[in-house]
């Protein structure tokens, strides 16, 4: 049976990340099936999940709240990791984007946790902003507060979460 990679959007910043996940784990001998939170009929046929989504307003994106209401119960049963896209702390590199991190992180893996108790771990990658969304007073407000929009996804840092993943499936399936 394949591991599911899932994800909620906006942008397709998440999709990207998710489709990363998905090749690492598929170089690494898995069947993998990666696709839309809303074109996931149910997790009973895989083997394991990972879920990501991105964060808006310090929480994950509707459709991935929803999935995880629908299929809490399976996703108990089987192996469950999670992952989320936010722009702190890196988008203010100060102690007002370290204490917001802080803060967006509880609040989602609270909620992980009320609703899948078995997660295995959630991480909390940088994603990617340009700004065009924000209007201009406060792109200027958070700019002077040190904050910067782009590309900050580290590609390293998900890659070796992948292989983590990876090397856990792997030895639980020996």
């Amino acid at each position: 049976m394949p591991v599911l990679v899932t994800y909620a959007t906006c942008r397709g910043s998440t999709r990207e990340v998710a489709e990363r996940i998905a090749t690492r784990l598929y170089e690494d001998g898995f069947a993998v099936d990666c696709r839309p939170v809303d074109h996931v009929f149910s997790v009973e046929n895989y083997t394991a999940v990972i879920l990501g989504s991105a964060v808006h307003s310090h929480r994950w994106l509707l459709d991935a709240l929803k999935f995880l209401d629908v299929e809490a119960m399976e996703l108990q049963l089987v192996p469950f990791w999670a992952f989320s896209l936010a722009m702190s702390p890196h988008g203010l590199p100060n102690r007002i984007g370290r204490k917001m991190a802080k803060k967006e992180r509880r609040r989602i893996e609270d909620n992980l946790l009320r609703k899948v108790p078995k997660i295995r771990e959630h991480r909390m990658f940088a994603g990617k902003h340009d700004g065009s969304s924000v209007p201009g007073p406060f792109r200027s407000l958070y700019r002077c507060l040190g904050g910067r929009f782009g590309d900050m996804r580290d590609w390293t840092e998900i890659d070796a979460w992948a292989d983590q993943i990876a090397k856990q499936l792997h030895i639980e399936h020996a």
